[in-house]
C-alpha cells in the first residue's frame, strides 16, 4: 500500500533539503489537511529518466494530484524554472482540457507515460512531467503559467502539475503498484551510496511522444 506521509529525508540524487513537501512530518499539534486526507505513492526514474521522480497524492475521494517528488532534479537549489508549456503535441494542449458534470465528461484520457507539460529552466535544461497513472485529466494547473516557481517552492500544494481521476474501480490497484514511502527512501539511499554523496543527474530531457 502507498504511504500516508513522507518523512524528513535529505539524501539521494538531487534531493534538496530546503524543499518542503506537504507530507513531511510537521511539528504542529494537528496534522495538515494534506496529511489528513491524502495518501502518497512514488514513481522513481519515470519513463527511464534517471532521478526524475514523481509523487501521486490520492485524496480520499479518489481524485489524485500529480506532483514532483523530492528526488527530482528540478528541485535542486541551482535550478530556476522560467516557463511551463502545456502544449505537449501539435494537436494537444492540456490547458484546452474541458470537463463537465459530476462524472467529469470530456476529459482527456491519459496513460502512465502521457505528457502533462514541459518545464524549462534557465540553464536550458527541460523536463517532461508525466501523468504516471492511467486516469482522466480533470485540470492542468494553470497557475504555473504565471508562477512556474511554485513547482519548486510548493511542489505538493499550489505547485502540483495536474489533477487526474483514475477509473474508480482501478484507483486503489494503481496506487498499490507505486512505491511506498519506505521503498522510495531506499531508492534515495541507494542513489546516494552509488554517487558517493553527489548528485547523479543535473540535466534534463524532453520526450517528444505521449
Amino acid at each position: 500500500m502507498a504511504a500516508p506521509m513522507e518523512s524528513e529525508m535529505s539524501v539521494g540524487c538531487n534531493v534538496n533539503p530546503e524543499t518542503k513537501h506537504p507530507l513531511q512530518p510537521n511539528q504542529r499539534e494537528y496534522p495538515t489537511v494534506v496529511e489528513r486526507y491524502y495518501t502518497a505513492g512514488y514513481i522513481a526514474d519515470m519513463n527511464g529518466n534517471s532521478c526524475e521522480d514523481f509523487c501521486i497524492l490520492k485524496h480520499s475521494n479518489k481524485v489524485c494530484l500529480v506532483t514532483v517528488a523530492r528526488g527530482h532534479p528540478i528541485l535542486q537549489p541551482n535550478k530556476e524554472i522560467v516557463r511551463v508549456d502545456f502544449q505537449v503535441g501539435s494537436n494537444t494542449n492540456r490547458m484546452q482540457n474541458k470537463v463537465s458534470g459530476k462524472r467529469k465528461k470530456g476529459g482527456q484520457w491519459l496513460n502512465q507515460t502521457a505528457q502533462l507539460c514541459k518545464v524549462h529552466c534557465s540553464d536550458d535544461s527541460s523536463y517532461t512531467m508525466y501523468s504516471c497513472i492511467n486516469a482522466k485529466l480533470i485540470e492542468a494547473n494553470a497557475t504555473l503559467l504565471d508562477h512556474p516557481e511554485l513547482i519548486q517552492s510548493k511542489p505538493g500544494t499550489e505547485g502540483y502539475i495536474a489533477i487526474v481521476l483514475p477509473k474508480l474501480g482501478g484507483c486503489d490497484q494503481q496506487m498499490e503498484k507505486l512505491l511506498t514511502l519506505d521503498d522510495y527512501e531506499a531508492v534515495l539511499k541507494a542513489r546516494l551510496e552509488t554517487s558517493g554523496g553527489h548528485s547523479e543527474s543535473e540535466g534534463g530531457n524532453v520526450e517528444s511522444k505521449e
